[in-house]
């Protein structure tokens, strides 16, 4: 029995491994090309090309290093507070320092290497655009390091202060206040603009420097990421090759102290910082507890625990299955605020798109606008499933025998889980791609035309992730990041990007008229070649939709799951 399971082992190993070596390097020439289209569009600008190019790159590692500070914050604060290795690991003969200082650790690495790969072919694309020494590179990899080190820091030192000092609810409070001086920045700059645009002198080089304004943030010499690139675009210039010293010693410094930081912090703040976790943990079961005791059993379940609409689609029982998931993912702070930190950017982008009215004036150019604007929705829509509807199974973990000695199906239990992800993930995604149809000034037929696209992309990729959650458990893993970075997770994530180049392809070429007479033309459905790719379209969602919940159902009725448990 070993052998056969090492065996499979070994075959699963290499399958794995060899469809991440394959869509990995099928990014890294896809992203090199595309990231030196676009830098070789910006330098031919005339008078800014060069400006625009460095202050790209500024914007850019301005993102990741925000990027890198939250990840490792919600990683760790996974595996630190919401681990049950933890616990076993507090109880060994080793100082909380160190499992402090490893799990932070592991955090860094699990997030640093994917900014890493896509760091790559951006700067090899940007080191041919500026024809550098290969000395370059090497020069890179040396200023890269200590920026990882300064961001990973600073996101493990936030964490363990925040668990340390403030409760859940001054976490949300001061998370709210954020949220709501970003958005009124975001519509008083949305009004600013739009009374900026609609002048008539207004000449282009008010309007590059507009442009600039916004990005003023990522040159701030204060930050990590504007150290970086300062030396980064300082290597790419004439004379510069060796540059100052200054920048990367910045860096260096401060990781050093940011090292020291987190080791005081591991050895004086981290074991208090569990113990107030574990408190707030038990304080808020105890008062779940006073709740459900206070109400009786039979009012709870037929008024308040079941949604009437939901309810009405998949049924009584797995209504309530539905809200036991909802209940258990607004629980975990490390869930919802990346759902919403994701799907509240998509929303302020979406808004944001007005601004561009005053700028176009093509047909194809709008057009070419709103299927980025389906692009950009879809592929964050396929992160967040395979982020948190591809593990939704597995996270049922050894306590699945409950739900399979149950009168509830495990098979109507995969459709319950299907049904109830895409229709609220789908309600979201639908209303933005409304609301940018609205700014795009598109018309409601066409508006509603990318919102049924990004609704049958939903219903797609809920599907697959549904069903290879199923086709590839990992029941024996509490941690959902975990989960999703096996296999199954891999395959799913690939599956859902070819899903969604291949429909909007099909898209765009039922909508060609547009791009070829650059002209809008309400009779486009009525063309052959369009009714043959919204064909295509329907006819890959409802394989995408079908088939890997087909599968998962064959995996259930073999019982392989409930054997593992």
């Amino acid at each position: 029995m070993a052998g056969v399971k090492a065996v499979k082992s070994v075959k699963e190993s290499r399958l794995m491994t060899g469809t991440i070596l394959l869509f990995l390097l099928a990014y890294t020439v896809s992203a090199y090309w595309l990231f030196s289209e676009g830098l070789e569009y910006v330098a031919r600008l005339p008078g800014a090309g060069a400006l625009l190019s460095d202050r790209l790159i500024f914007v850019m590692f301005f993102c990741f290093m925000m990027m890198l500070v939250f990840s490792v914050a919600v990683t760790s604060y996974i595996s630190l507070y919401r681990n049950r290795d933890t616990r076993w690991l507090l109880t060994l003969p080793v100082s909380h320092r160190t499992i402090f200082l490893w799990k932070c650790f592991e955090s860094a690495m699990f997030s640093g290497w994917g900014l890493i790969f896509i760091l790559f072919p951006l700067l090899l694309a940007f080191a041919q655009i500026r024809d550098v020494p290969i000395s370059f590179f090497l020069k890179v990899i040396i200023v890269i390091i200590p920026f990882l080190i300064v961001a990973s820091t600073l996101g493990s030192i936030i964490l363990v202060t925040a668990v340390r000092f403030l409760s859940r609810r001054q976490i949300l409070a001061a998370t709210a206040l954020v949220g709501l001086i970003l958005v009124d920045s975001a519509i008083q700059t949305a009004l600013i603009n739009r009374e900026v645009i609609q002048k008539e002198e207004l000449s282009a080089a008010f309007t590059f420097q507009r442009v600039l304004h916004h990005t003023n943030i990522s040159v701030n010499r204060a930050l990590p990421s504007t150290w970086l690139s300062s030396a980064i675009v300082d290597w790419t210039r004439p004379y510069r090759h060796f540059g100052s010293l200054l920048y990367p010693t910045l860096l260096y410094s401060n990781a050093l102290m940011g090292l020291m930081l987190v080791y005081q912090a591991g050895g004086a703040w981290f074991y208090r910082s569990w113990n107030r976790s574990l408190q707030h943990s038990a304080f808020s079961a105890i008062r779940r507890e006073s709740y459900h005791n206070s109400v009786s059993v039979e009012k709870a379940f037929n008024k308040e625990t079941t949604n009437p609409f939901l309810r009405a689609i998949i049924g009584r029982s797995h209504a309530a299955i539905s809200r036991k998931d909802f209940l258990t993912f607004f629980r975990d702070p490390a869930q919802w605020v990346q759902f919403s930190l994701v799907f509240g950017l998509l929303a302020i982008y979406a808004s944001g798109l007005r601004q561009m009215n005053g700028n176009i004036e093509m047909p194809k150019d709008l057009y070419l606008v709103a299927f980025l604007n389906l692009a950009v929705c879809a592929l964050a829509l396929s992160t967040l499933t395979t982020r948190f509807v591809f593990p939704q199974f597995s996270l049922e973990g050894r306590k699945l025998w409950i739900l399979a000695m149950s009168p509830i199906q495990l098979s109507s239990l995969v459709f319950q889980k299907f049904v109830t992800s895409t229709i609220f993930s789908g309600v979201i995604i639908v209303l933005i791609l409304l609301i940018g149809g609205y700014n795009l000034q598109l018309g409601w037929a066409d508006s509603l035309f990318f919102a049924f696209a990004i609704g049958l992309l939903a219903i797609g990729l809920n599907a697959l992730a549904v069903g290879l959650g199923v086709i590839f458990p990992n029941l024996e893993e509490s941690n959902a990041a975990k989960i999703v970075s096996g296999f199954g997770g891999t395959l799913c994530l690939i599956g859902s990007f070819i899903y969604i180049l291949l429909f909007i392809l099909l898209l765009a070429w039922a909508r060609w008229d547009v791009f070829q007479s650059n002209e809008i033309s309400s009779q486009w459905l009525h063309n052959p070649r369009s009714q043959l790719a919204i064909a295509g379209a329907l006819f890959i969602t409802t394989v995408v939709s079908v088939v890997p919940l087909f599968f998962s159902q064959k995996k259930l009725k073999r019982l392989e799951i409930i054997s593992i448990l």
